[in-house]
C-alpha cells in the first residue's frame, strides 16, 4: 500500500502507428510493445515467433572450442567423466540435463555427478568434491553454475591430475581460473551476444557444442529445455533474447515432457497449460527443498529416473522435505523479524540478522521476506561449518547489492552472486566489523528512489479495453520474467459492483467484482493480503494496478485482475 506508483514514460507516436500498421495491433497494444523495446517488424518477428535459427552458435562463446575437443579426447581415451553441480535449482537442471546429453555417448560406467553437501561442503567448488573425484578415478569434471570464482579449487585439482571445465553465468572476479575451459558469458573477453545465461544455460550451450561432433538428433537435443526451462525460470534471470526463445521451446517440450521425474511433480490436469509462474511457485521449492534441507542430489537422481517406482520415492521424499522447509521457513521467519525490533534496526540503512539456529537451506528464503517487509539490502546468517558465518544476501529494485558487497570483500573467505542476489561466508570474528562497514557502504552508495518500493506502471487502461482481442495479445507476451514482465496497468475510479469477499485462513484476501458499463461483462478482481481494505473497496471509488492472469479450468481459460496496488479516493 506504500508502493510509488512510476509511469513508464509515453513513447513516440509515429513509431507506434508504424508498428501498429507493420502488425496489425492495435495502438494500445503497440504501445505495450514499444515500451518492451520491440519498435519494429523484424524485433517482434523475434519476440513473437522464435525460430531455431535464432539461436546463437555455442562456438561464439569464448573457450567452447576448448571444451568440446577437451570432453572429446575423454569420451575417446575412455577417461571417466564427473558432471559437478550447484544444489539450487539452477544447478541440478543443469547437473541433470549435462548427465542426459552425455549419457546418449557415454557409458554409464564412465560418467557421473556431483552435488555438494550445503552444510558440509557449502556453495560452488569444494575440495571434497575434487577429492571425490580422485578417489574415484575421474580425471575431468564437468562444473556448472559455479567454478567462476574457484580458482584455488581448479589448481587443486590440477595437482591431483584432474581437470576442469568450467560452465558458470556468474560475474568473474579479477583472476579467470586455470581451467581447461572456462564458459561464461559475462567474461570480459567472451564476445557471445546473450549475456544473461542460466548455468543450465551455458551447459546447454556445452550440449550444443558436442553435437557438432556427436550429431544426436536435434528433437532428442532440444527435448533438454524442458530442464532449461525450469533453470530459467527458478533463476530468475531476463526473460529477454535467447533465454525468452529457449524458455519458450522448453514450455512446450515441459508441456509434453518424457521426463519421469518432472511429471511426477505436476499434477497431470495442469500439464498442458504449465507456465513460468506455475514452475516458480510449484516445481522449483520442491526441486529446491532437497537442497535446502537434505542433499541436492536427491532432485538430479529424480530428474535422470528411467524407474518409476524409484522416481516415486524420490518424490515422495522430496514432498517431506518440502513441507518441513515451510516450516522452517515460517518459523526463521518470525524470529528474524522480532530480531529487527529488538536490535532496533528499523531506522538502519540495510537489515542484518543471525542466529545460529537457522538452517543454512532457508536462509535466502527468509532474506527474501525481510526485504518485502523493510525493502532494505538484508543478509541473513547462520552458522556454517569450520566456525564460519554463512549468509544469503538480497537486494531491492535497482540497487546492486553484489557491488556493495564487494566493497566489503576483505572480511570475506568466499562470496558470489550478482545484483539482486549474493552469498558469502566469514569468520566468525568479522562479523561486527563487517556489519558496520556495510551500513557504511549502503548508506553513501543507495539513492532516494531505491529506499521506497516502486510500482512500475505500463500504461491507464480503460476498462471497455479488456476486450478479446487485448486478452489474446496478452497472451501473446508470454512467458514473462525479468525484463518482460506482465504488463501493469492502471484502471481509475472504480466501484465494486455487488459484494466484497473475504477468503483465506485468516481473511487476509479478498474479491470483487468491477463492470463495463458499455457491455455489462464483469470482471474478477482479486487482492491478496488486502482484506483489511474490505470496507474501503465496499464504500469508496478507487484507482487499481493490476496485472491480467489466467484460469485455466476443464479447458476453459477465464480472466482476473490480480491487484497489485489500490489507491482510494476520499
Amino acid at each position: 500500500m506504500s508502493q510509488k506508483w512510476i509511469y513508464k514514460p509515453e513513447p513516440d507516436e509515429e513509431v507506434v502507428d508504424r508498428l501498429s500498421m507493420s502488425l496489425g495491433f492495435g495502438t494500445f497494444e503497440s504501445k505495450l510493445l514499444v515500451l518492451r523495446g520491440i519498435d519494429n517488424y523484424e524485433k517482434a518477428r523475434e519476440f513473437f515467433k522464435p525460430k531455431l535459427e535464432d539461436i546463437h552458435n555455442p562456438f561464439l562463446m569464448a573457450d567452447m572450442q576448448k571444451a568440446v575437443e577437451r570432453i572429446a579426447t575423454a569420451i575417446e581415451n575412455g577417461e571417466k567423466i564427473l558432471v559437478y553441480g550447484d544444489y539450487d535449482v539452477d544447478g541440478t537442471t543443469a547437473v541433470a540435463l549435462m548427465y542426459l546429453y552425455l549419457s546418449k555417448i557415454v557409458q554409464k560406467k564412465y560418467l557421473d555427478f556431483y552435488i555438494p553437501d550445503r552444510n558440509a561442503e557449502g556453495y560452488g567448488i569444494s575440495k571434497e568434491g575434487i577429492d571425490f573425484a580422485k578417489a574415484n578415478g575421474f580425471s575431468l569434471i564437468i562444473a556448472l553454475d559455479c567454478g567462476i570464482k574457484a580458482a584455488d579449487k581448479i589448481d587443486y585439482a590440477a595437482s591431483l591430475g584432474i581437470d576442469f571445465i568450467i560452465c558458470d553465468h556468474h560475474l568473474p572476479g579479477d583472476e579467470i581460473p586455470n581451467a581447461c575451459a572456462v564458459l561464461d558469458p559475462k567474461r570480459k573477453d567472451c564476445r557471445y551476444p546473450y549475456k544473461e545465461l542460466s548455468g543450465c544455460g551455458v551447459g546447454f550451450k556445452l550440449c550444443q557444442g558436442l553435437n557438432t561432433i556427436y550429431k544426436i538428433p536435434d528433437a532428442e537435443v532440444y527435448e533438454l529445455t524442458d530442464l532449461l526451462a525450469i533453470s530459467i525460470a527458478a533463476d530468475i534471470v531476463a526473460m529477454t533474447g535467447e533465454n525468452r526463445q529457449l524458455a519458450k521451446l522448453g514450455l512446450k517440450h515441459l508441456r509434453k515432457t518424457r521426463n519421469m521425474g518432472i511429471r511426477l511433480l505436476i499434477p497431470e490436469e495442469k500439464l498442458s497449460n504449465f507456465d513460468i509462474s506455475n514452475i516458480v511457485f510449484e516445481i522449483a521449492p520442491k526441486i529446491n527443498a532437497a537442497g535446502r534441507i537434505s542433499h541436492g542430489k536427491a532432485a538430479v537422481e529424480l530428474m535422470i529416473s528411467d524407474n518409476l517406482k524409484h522416481a516415486h520415492q524420490i518424490v515422495d521424499n522430496i514432498m517431506g522435505l518440502n513441507d518441513e522447509r515451510r516450516e522452517l521457513d515460517m518459523n526463521s521467519t518470525v524470529s528474524a523479524l522480532n530480531q529487527i525490533i529488538t536490535t532496533g534496526q528499523e531506522n538502519k540503512f540495510t537489515t542484518i540478522v543471525f542466529d545460529p539456529s537457522w538452517n543454512k537451506g532457508v536462509i535466502g528464503i527468509v532474506a527474501s521476506r525481510l526485504t518485502e517487509t523493510y525493502y532494505k539490502p538484508t543478509l541473513v546468517f547462520t552458522e556454517g561449518t569450520n566456525n564460519e558465518l554463512v549468509a544469503s544476501a538480497r537486494s531491492v529494485s535497482d540497487f546492486d547489492v553484489h557491488a556493495a558487497l564487494d566493497s566489503c570483500s576483505e572480511y570475506f573467505l568466499k562470496f558470489g552472486g550478482h545484483q539482486a542476489a549474493a552469498g558469502l561466508s566469514m569468520e566468525k570474528d568479522k562479523f561486527e566489523a563487517f556489519k558496520l562497514k556495510f551500513e557504511q557502504v549502503v548508506a553513501e552508495k543507495i539513492q532516494e528512489h531505491q529506499k521506497t518500493p516502486c510500482l512500475m506502471i505500463d500504461s491507464e487502461i480503460h476498462i471497455d479495453d479488456l476486450n478479446r482481442e487485448f486478452m489474446s495479445f496478452h497472451r501473446k507476451l508470454a512467458p514473462f520474467g525479468p525484463q518482460n514482465m506482465k504488463p501493469v496497468l492502471v484502471l481509475k475510479n472504480q466501484k465494486v459492483s455487488g459484494f466484497v469477499k473475504t477468503m483465506g485462513k485468516d481473511n487476509n484476501h479478498l474479491k470483487f467484482y468491477i463492470k463495463q458499463e458499455s457491455t455489462g461483462r464483469s470482471y474478477e478482481c482479486v487482492g491478496f493480503k488486502l482484506g483489511q481494505f474490505a470496507d474501503d473497496f465496499r464504500t469508496k471509488s478507487f484507482d487499481i494496478a493490476f496485472t491480467l492472469e489466467e484460469n485455466h479450468w476443464k479447458g476453459n481459460i477465464t480472466y482476473y485482475l490480480n491487484i497489485r496496488d489500490v489507491k482510494f479516493n476520499e
